[in-house]
């Protein structure tokens, strides 16, 4: 009986101190923020007994998810070859087009941007795995990228949405904090970025509904209806978001991730209309319906933006749920098709210049797979 008892203590103990310094020592965990800030955040409406907060009604799980169920091998929730990307030529890219917006969707919801010469990074998960660890079932669909990394010079602006795995990767930004000159997030999502080595000068924290300019291209941070968290202890500490960009030659909407809610009409009537809306239509379930847009939301929320284009993004990346990983693009389009919203399906790292021969961008490229 001693010796059961001294067993048991003894394994108390150990997943007491190792559990906690796990996530004490991973650096993928990041950082939470600081007593000073949190004292801050308690000044802000959408932060709320010790978290931010949604503006529309918000739950977490809606239902059941068995981890049996997600993580489970089927052979229509990916892809069953490495997906390609179409090489980008960054010196190419990178050259100063005066009054032009090139984009290049890079997977998920990662895109690489020059507007008039200005490059930019959005939410620039470049990693191959999703999560703290390397898990199998978080893989991603493509073993090369579009470009590397190590081509760029220079990178003028990063734009975060949120502070998730499959958004905000440790293993990217150790590899682009030298070549960008100011990262933009939502707040307390500074906080990893400074425990990840970045200067507190190249950080820029924002609320909802606060803006940068960078020279003539605006930045909004705005609403999202959706939750954040690394670890088990830190949920709701940081601040997710969507953004608006803004500049002379075209206006963008990045939803980040988001489940439908009454900010979309609400940014549509004060920032809109927008040439194109990047809107996350993939990764939803039933067990999580507010956080996650199924396709037909996410073409209405495109309408409700007063968006031209809509394209569908958080696809095309990694197995984030139970779907077949072509769902979102499908239903999608087929609910586009019967609403009249025009749409663009660019491949993986191909560059569109947009408002130039957009409607042509539908390449169905995974139907050729």
């Amino acid at each position: 009986m001693r010796k059961t008892l001294k067993m048991l203590i003894y394994f108390i103990l150990f997943f007491t101190i190792t559990i906690p310094a796990f996530f004490q020592l991973n650096p993928h965990f990041g950082s939470n923020p600081t007593k000073n800030q949190i004292q801050f955040y308690e000044s802000l409406p959408n932060y709320q007994n010790g978290e931010f907060t949604n503006s529309d009604a918000f739950e977490m799980m809606t239902g059941d998810m068995s981890m049996y169920e997600f993580f489970k091998s089927d052979s229509n929730r990916k892809p069953q070859e490495s997906l390609k990307h179409q090489k980008i030529d960054l010196k190419s890219f990178t050259a100063e087009n005066t009054e032009k917006i090139k984009l290049a969707w890079l997977g998920h919801s990662a895109f690489l941007m020059n507007i008039n010469g200005k490059i930019i990074l959005l939410d620039p998960m470049l990693g191959q795995y999703a999560s703290p660890v390397p898990m199998p079932s978080l893989k991603r669909y493509s073993k090369e990228l579009a470009f590397s990394i190590d081509e760029f010079d220079t990178i003028d602006a990063v734009i975060f949405s949120h502070d998730h795995y499959d958004h905000l990767d440790y293993s990217t930004i150790k590899r682009i904090k030298d070549k960008v000159n100011h990262f933009y997030v939502p707040h307390g999502l500074g906080n990893h970025l400074l425990d990840w080595g970045i200067s507190k000068d190249h950080v820029t924290q924002l609320n909802w509904n606060d803006n940068i300019l960078i020279d003539d291209i605006e930045f909004v941070c705005l609403p999202a209806l959706h939750f954040s968290g690394r670890g088990p202890f830190n949920r709701n500490s940081t601040l997710w978001s969507s953004w608006a960009i803004k500049s002379p030659y075209g206006k963008i909407y990045f939803s980040g991730d988001s489940g439908y809610g009454t900010h979309f009409r609400k940014i549509g009537e004060e920032h809109g209309p927008f040439d194109i809306a990047l809107i996350d239509c993939g990764q939803y379930n039933d067990a999580w319906k507010f956080s996650h847009m199924v396709p037909e939301e996410a073409v209405q929320a495109s309408q409700d933006l007063s968006s031209t284009y809509f394209m569908p993004i958080h696809w095309g990346g990694f197995t984030l749920s139970t779907h077949a990983w072509t769902d979102p693009v499908e239903r999608s389009l087929q609910f586009a098709k019967t609403v009249g919203q025009r749409t663009v399906t660019p491949m993986l790292g191909q560059i569109l210049y947009l408002n130039e021969n957009m409607d042509s961008e539908n390449s169905y490229w995974w139907k050729e797979l």
